[in-house]
């Protein structure tokens, strides 16, 4: 992983909950680094902050 800058977004649509992870030179929700798909915004939430950690540790 780079030295770019990594968001974590999480929105809702219908009955779902979805968590993605993008970087600041590709921050359009077409092609991120990762997403998910979670019941609630709590397991949403810990999921991208798991995320963004495991890539911090990665780079």
């Amino acid at each position: 992983m780079n030295d770019n800058q990594l968001h974590a977004r999480i929105f809702r649509t219908a009955d779902e909950w979805y968590a993605d992870v993008d970087d600041e030179l590709d921050p359009q929700p077409d092609n991120p680094l990762w997403w998910g798909s979670y019941e609630t915004q709590p397991a949403a939430l810990e999921a991208a902050c798991a995320r963004l950690a495991a890539l911090r540790q990665a780079s």
